[in-house]
């Protein structure tokens, strides 16, 4: 033990976890009993849970009073435990359970609580829950709806805004993990807009996957970057996932239960600097799993980045002598030479192996001695180096329209430069709450410039980043900016169309560029341009500035409602009457008295063809639904001919084949006609 302490550095930290579920801060006489332990075990920081199914352990609380039996109401623990920890040198940091919000089938019996409002019978965008593949509703907030996002920061920062905090501390900062979540109906109805996807997207959706991670990793964005306007030397961390066996290496992070399965990227959070200390909780038991202990130790160790890791440990899971092998473990350098900050153990009420009742088999004071004198003596907190010296500033903001659809703040590229020309340039975009944000800059004065489908519609007045400080922009907008990137509809080729035809749409602001499709079956966008009929994706040939063409959708409808959405920015509907068919021909080639005509707007086809595809020649040929005759004028006058075969076109999309025998040589003119309709006439030498 003496040549472990002498190791040991005279920073560093020796924490607890206190939890809501148990004895330690609900009552004065309770956090004093708590700090005299801490201080006998030698510890220096004191994670404190002050939040509990959407209700606070203090009083100066965007949230009810938790609904905890064992605590008062009237009784501000924060407050006093922050007076009686500091008196001893104690930390404290606010621990957050940030995504978990009520988990009984009963109401909370405080109206006051979120829950009535926007809990599970909620409707719309206020329904805030997360929603599991299979339309189970969680108990946790969806952080992918935005008016949780907004409430989840909020709450967490306003304490910081009250009490004399050392940090704030988020748990939970993740998607829950008994189920596959994230289908909030408002979340989806983001991910459609935003990545022009509509439809339910399926459960091993990589590009889904990425955009719930996306989300969990946007509102620890926020809140470190808000926590650094209010109080810079504010600490944020986090509880992080150390599920199963560790990754070898970066890649198979990737595959790790914190980033595959629940979308806590908390190795990115670190290397882009939007968390000060990770805290993993590596609870292994030592007669189990010390190798996952070990291995887990070397990947984080090597792994801190620009920031810190405090180790947590599970001595609720452990005897004491196996706590303290792995203390020793924790807090020795790894292979490649790099050290912790220190440890923080779970829990201050859970100290050893627990028995059958649930409580430790010996008494938690017996840890507090042990630890104690392993670490022979006592250790201040460490002074955070980018906190106490920083070389570097933060940029926030927030993009709010006045008069318009919510979704116009949603999404937009943040494009952040150097107004002293510097080389430093950032691309951000806003989240579903209009919020934006970028750590660590020079300091030097930035200007912040507002994009929509790659055009430039604002640039903020710039400002000056200094050490240390989170310069932060407000840019209020109104729909009018965005006039000249979103897209109008003003007209189309055809006054009615068929299932599967090929329409030409007029109008503006379509698109920046040229885009056209490069291969069959057509995509359902280009250049980030989609057109969605009847709130389905349309199959395009084309886009430009001021013209789009495209395949309707197969199925007959009673009208055809088109869209246009540019970017995450929607059009004004575009109604189109709808008909069995509207044939158009197309071009015609003839070879004696065989003619083959090709032609749009025949309808729907048998057996079904996908959207965008084209027939294939091997296989037998779709042919169409609806009944279809070719008028050939002739020197008796026209004559109505039964062909040989309607149907899709082979290689063409949104292109059929009608193939008809002609009763006579030499040139004629010829009709289509389909369910009634008829084409314009067409002549054929």
């Amino acid at each position: 033990m003496l040549v472990a302490s002498l190791a040991l550095h005279a920073q560093q930290y020796r924490a607890f976890w206190a939890d809501a579920y148990h004895a330690g801060y609900k009552t004065p006489e309770e956090v004093d009993r708590m700090v005299e332990d801490v201080a006998a075990a030698r510890g220096n920081a004191i994670f404190v849970e002050v939040r509990h199914r959407g209700g606070s352990y203090y009083l100066k609380s965007l949230e009810p009073p938790a609904e905890d039996a064992a605590y008062s109401p009237g009784f501000d623990a924060l407050e006093y435990l922050i007076d009686r920890a500091h008196a001893r040198g104690i930390e404290v940091h606010a621990w957050y359970p940030v995504t978990p919000f009520w988990p009984f089938t009963r109401p909370p019996i405080d109206p006051r609580h979120a829950w009535h409002a926007h809990g599970p019978h909620a409707s719309g965008d206020d329904m805030w829950m997360s929603v599991s593949a299979k339309g189970k509703v969680s108990t946790s907030l969806d952080p992918g709806n935005p008016g949780a996002m907004t409430c989840l920061a909020d709450v967490i920062l306003e304490a910081l805004k009250h009490y004399d905090l050392d940090g704030i501390h988020l748990d939970y900062i993740r998607y829950p993990e008994d189920d596959d979540y994230g289908w909030n109906p408002a979340a989806v109805a983001r991910f459609q807009r935003l990545h022009n996807r509509p439809g339910s997207p399926a459960a091993g959706d990589r590009q889904w996957s990425d955009f719930r991670r996306q989300q969990v990793t946007q509102l620890v964005r926020q809140i470190y970057l808000r926590a650094a306007a209010i109080k810079p030397q504010a600490i944020v961390s986090a509880a992080t996932i150390t599920w199963g066996d560790a990754p070898a290496n970066d890649a198979g992070f990737l595959n790790s239960s914190a980033y595959s399965r629940v979308f806590q990227d908390w190795r990115g959070w670190l290397q882009e600097g939007i968390l000060d200390l990770s805290m993993p909780m590596n609870y292994f038991r030592e007669t189990q799993y010390p190798q996952y202990l070990d291995r887990w130790l070397e990947f984080e160790k090597d792994r801190q980045y620009k920031r810190g890791l405090v180790v947590g440990l599970g001595i609720y899971l452990n005897t004491i002598p196996d706590s303290l092998k792995q203390l020793g473990r924790v807090l020795a350098p790894s292979a490649a030479g790099n050290r912790t900050l220190g440890v923080c153990f779970y829990s201050y009420a859970s100290t050893n192996v627990l028995n059958a009742a649930g409580a430790p088999t010996v008494p938690n004071s017996e840890f507090y001695r042990a630890v104690a004198e392993w670490f022979q003596t006592p250790a201040r907190p460490p002074v955070l180096p980018w906190k106490r010296d920083p070389s570097a500033g933060h940029l926030y903001g927030r993009l709010t329209v006045s008069d318009g659809p919510g979704y116009l703040k949603d999404g937009a590229a943040i494009r952040v430069e150097s107004d002293t020309g510097e080389v430093t340039s950032v691309a951000t975009s806003t989240d579903g709450t209009g919020f934006f944000g970028v750590v660590d800059l020079p300091p030097d004065r930035y200007r912040v410039t507002v994009l929509r489908g790659g055009e430039e519609i604002y640039r903020a007045a710039p400002k000056e980043v200094e050490r240390g400080k989170a310069a932060g922009f407000e840019i209020e907008l109104k729909a009018e900016h965005f006039a000249a990137v979103t897209p109008v509809i003003e007209g189309a080729n055809k006054a009615s169309a068929a299932p599967g035809d090929m329409i030409t749409l007029a109008g503006t602001a379509f698109t920046n560029a040229h885009f056209a499709a490069e291969a069959v079956p057509l995509p359902g966008s280009l250049g980030r341009t989609q057109v969605l009929v009847n709130g389905a994706a349309a199959a395009l040939f084309s886009v430009d500035a001021s013209r789009i063409v495209l395949q309707l959708p197969y199925g007959r409808a009673a009208q055809w409602e088109i869209l246009v959405r540019r970017d995450g920015l929607d059009s004004a509907p575009f109604l189109l009457a709808a008909s069995q068919a509207a044939p158009e021909i197309a071009g015609a080639h003839r070879v004696g008295r065989m003619l083959e005509i090709w032609a749009t707007g025949l309808g729907d086809l048998d057996p079904p063809l996908g959207l965008g595809a084209a027939a294939d020649p091997a296989r037998p040929l779709p042919r169409t639904t609806v009944s279809v005759a070719v008028l050939v004028s002739t020197a008796g006058g026209e004559v109505e001919l039964v062909p040989l075969y309607a149907g899709a076109a082979p290689w063409l999309p949104a292109r059929y084949q009608v193939n008809v025998e002609l009763p006579e040589p030499g040139p004629v003119t010829v009709r289509l006609k389909a369910a009634g309709a008829l084409s314009a006439p067409f002549r054929v030498e």
